[in-house]
């Protein structure tokens, strides 16, 4: 299989980009990996404390950045990345006039975890090792290949740097999602080399520089 990274051609880009994994979600509580669709658009939203996490953050986000006059968000339809972005939204307008509207796009996806769907979140260690020493293995297991989840995320910011100049845009997505996409943006020789940077916290505000 081949996959392309659509950032590995493009120099400057024409807007600033930070990724923004979701909050604690009600999966993340029960520790479980849920990374299928058809359960996870409409199930496993933000717990409680999810919900104050992306509130806190977002204040956090606003008082160490300048102010924008408009903000583009775009999301993933999984659930708990849509609610929050969804509140990343509001609390974007108590600074602005109008609130942000939340784009949804597949792109953003949680990587698919094949067999381990479903199971125990202490498998993403397994994952992660097989990421590094043993690919075949992860897609013997049904898991979405880390060249997949960059091509899919890669092809979202070129399509995004065509269509606006000097925004401010916000990728809500999932932990690996955003990991994955970074390697781009950090010119990281293999997609596979997420777990060589620092780990992305729930409700973290990520810059993603093209390096």
């Amino acid at each position: 299989m081949t996959f392309i990274n659509h950032l590995s051609d493009i120099v400057n880009l024409r807007n600033k980009y930070f990724g923004v994994r979701h909050g604690e979600s009600e999966a993340n509580v029960a520790h479980l990996i849920s990374s299928d669709p058809q359960i996870g658009i409409e199930s496993h939203g933000l717990s409680p404390y999810g919900r104050l996490q992306v509130i806190e953050n977002t204040k956090l986000f606003l008082q160490n950045n300048p102010s924008n006059k408009s903000y583009i968000i775009i999301a993933s339809d999984f659930r708990r990345a849509r609610e929050t972005a969804d509140i990343l939204a509001l609390n974007l307008s108590n600074l602005n006039d109008d609130k942000p509207t939340v784009q949804l796009d597949k792109r953003l996806r949680e990587r698919f975890f094949g067999i381990y769907d479903g199971t125990s979140d202490e498998n993403y260690n397994i994952i992660w090792k097989n990421d590094e020493d043993n690919p075949m293995k992860n897609l013997n297991d049904k898991v979405e290949p880390t060249e997949s989840v960059q091509e899919r995320t890669t092809s979202l910011i070129k399509e995004l740097e065509e269509k606006y100049e000097g925004q401010i845009i916000f990728l809500v997505s999932h932990g690996d999602a955003i990991q994955i996409l970074q390697t781009a943006f950090e010119r990281l020789s293999n997609a596979n080399h997420q777990r060589h940077l620092k780990h992305l916290e729930r409700a973290e505000f990520r810059p993603l520089v093209l390096k």
